[in-house]
């Protein structure tokens, strides 16, 4: 079986909670929710099921000094900088190509972040059971979704398909809207 990496994505501009967030330090370097950043609790919480050397973070190159500060157990290595931000899409392909390097064999977990997650522990069961899915299905892409509480037009949707295996509570995606 791979071994599984997780790849924090921190390249936000700070464009949203301004005046708090700007682009020289976005959301994920605030302590919003605690006395914590938000970068800081992704790491805290990945930290419990993965060691340093299997953490990368990915973030743009003027928040390198944000990063290393923030999280200075991280090896200097395993921070990707991206020569300029151009979303999710391009930062995941370059922390892609990256991990590949490092290990061609990963499994690459993409965490935000900036994410807020109430329980780390119902989090990491959820990573767990996605690593069973690949498993079991290894040219799969798993994504994890919740359940909406109300439409919102700022974000996407996830149409489920038909279930991999009863039981599972994993399914095929039908379409993302």
């Amino acid at each position: 079986m791979a071994e599984l990496y997780a790849v924090i994505l921190a390249g936000g501009r700070g464009e949203r909670f301004w005046p708090w967030s700007t682009p020289e330090r976005p959301k994920q370097f605030l302590p919003l929710l605690g006395p914590q950043t938000l970068l800081q609790q992704t790491a805290e919480r990945i930290r419990l099921l993965l060691p340093w050397e299997r953490i990368f973070v990915s973030a743009n190159r003027s928040h390198a000094s944000l990063v290393a500060s923030q999280l200075p157990a991280l090896p200097s290595d395993h921070l990707l900088l991206e020569p300029r931000g151009r979303n999710t899409a391009p930062g995941i392909g370059l922390a892609s190509l990256s991990l590949e390097r490092y290990d061609p064999k990963a499994v690459m977990a993409v965490l935000p972040a900036d994410h807020y997650i109430p329980s780390p522990s119902l989090f990491l069961d959820a990573l767990r059971r996605g690593v069973q899915v690949l498993d079991a299905h290894p040219a799969a892409l798993v994504t994890f979704g919740i359940r909406p509480t109300r439409p919102e037009t700022g974000y996407g949707y996830i149409q489920r398909g038909v279930e991999l295996a009863p039981g599972q509570g994993a399914y095929r995606v039908a379409r993302f809207t």
